[in-house]
């Protein structure tokens, strides 16, 4: 009764913590995701960092120069991106131009196959149209909090990535005395083996990234689409959001193809984009940073889908490094080690040929 009585205790106070934890992780998401970012990219910078103190540089001076070199790269990719985009605004008037021709001959084909007229089909428009002006206030202020969220994180994510860098030394001493039965050495080692295992997986999804860019650059130079350098690269740097990142990027190469080719065209931009996605997920990912992640396709599902429910986009895009973290952490208690067994590769199935024996 008493075994029974303590392991009722120990679930409850299991399902209790976690219950906990989610609500905590929902509740202050705002807080978590940007100190989720800063701890990624602070493992990231962390070999530059280490490399230039080595050389003798000062540990605030190495900080700031990684930091610094970090954010002029995402900001010249940024130009070039935006260079991109006021090229292609200059031939929007080219594009409206060819749309409404291709809007008036979907409307002749609709008028002629589901007899509903010009006029209805103007009047459902206009109507949706004021439907959504109706709501243009909520678009509005989501937008506007959506741009102010985002500019607040460009200016708070190198802050917090400078104060994990500098004070990891204090954070280490933090963790050796909540942990004072834990060996220095066995701490130090964990923490080592999360930051290889969060570089990997950053190191690898960039190579990813960028072979799927330049796979889908040659599809769409090859297919006819305009500036397909520009959306081969968009659907790779969007593989940041697991599975459908590839097709919001896809979306814009797509309807340009409709309206200034032909449907083949487009239906030609899906299937490449099909293809890549499938090389992408079941050779090219696996084979890149399958091995540094070491998880299982369902784990990962599952981590997706959680982080997604809880976070939203930014969700997706720390599900894998964050449930990865949890792995090595889990692999290194010998009480959790059975949930780092579950969030690893599954063992090679092995088949035990059994040959019949008769008795004498």
């Amino acid at each position: 009764m008493s075994n029974n009585t303590a392991y009722s205790s120990r679930l409850s106070n299991a399902l209790l913590s976690m219950a906990l934890i989610i609500a905590a992780a929902y509740l202050l998401q705002d807080l978590l995701i940007l100190l989720s970012f800063a701890l990624v990219l602070s493992l990231l910078l962390l070999p530059a960092s280490k490399w230039m103190e080595a050389k003798g540089f000062p540990r605030a001076l190495s900080i700031f120069i990684a930091i610094l070199l970090t954010f002029a790269l995402i900001s010249s990719l940024l130009f070039v991106a935006g260079m991109q985009i006021m090229e292609f605004s200059s031939e929007f008037p080219l594009f409206a131009k060819k749309a409404e021709k291709w809007i008036s001959s979907l409307q002749s084909f609709i008028s002629a196959n589901f007899n509903i007229s010009r006029r209805k089909q103007m009047l459902e428009l206009s109507n949706e149209l004021m439907a959504l002006l109706k709501n243009s206030g909520v678009i509005i202020s989501t937008t506007f909090s959506t741009a102010l969220h985002t500019v607040t994180a460009l200016i708070l994510v190198p802050v917090f990535t400078f104060f994990f860098l500098f004070y990891r030394d204090f954070f280490e001493s933090f963790l050796q005395k909540v942990f004072p039965k834990t060996e220095a050495q066995v701490l130090t080692n964990v923490m080592e083996k999360t930051g290889s295992v969060v570089q990997g997986y950053l190191v690898g999804l960039l190579v990813v990234m960028l072979i799927v860019g330049v796979l889908n650059s040659v599809g769409f130079w090859w297919i006819g689409v305009e500036y397909p350098v520009f959306f081969g690269f968009l659907t790779g740097v969007l593989l940041l959001i697991p599975y459908i990142g590839i097709w919001m990027g896809a979306l814009l190469p797509i309807l340009l193809s409709l309206v200034t080719l032909s449907p083949s065209h487009a239906l030609a931009v899906v299937a490449w984009v099909a293809a890549a996605q499938f090389i992408e997920a079941n050779f090219i990912t696996p084979l890149v940073v399958g091995s540094k992640v070491s998880m299982n396709p369902m784990v990962a599902m599952l981590a997706l889908l959680c982080g997604e429910l809880l976070w939203g986009i930014p969700g997706l895009i720390l599900a894998l490094p964050l449930t990865a973290v949890m792995k090595v952490i889990f692999d290194s208690i010998p009480n959790l080690a059975p949930y780092g067994f579950l969030l690893g590769e599954a063992p090679a199935r092995t088949t035990k040929s059994t040959k019949e024996t008769k008795a004498p």
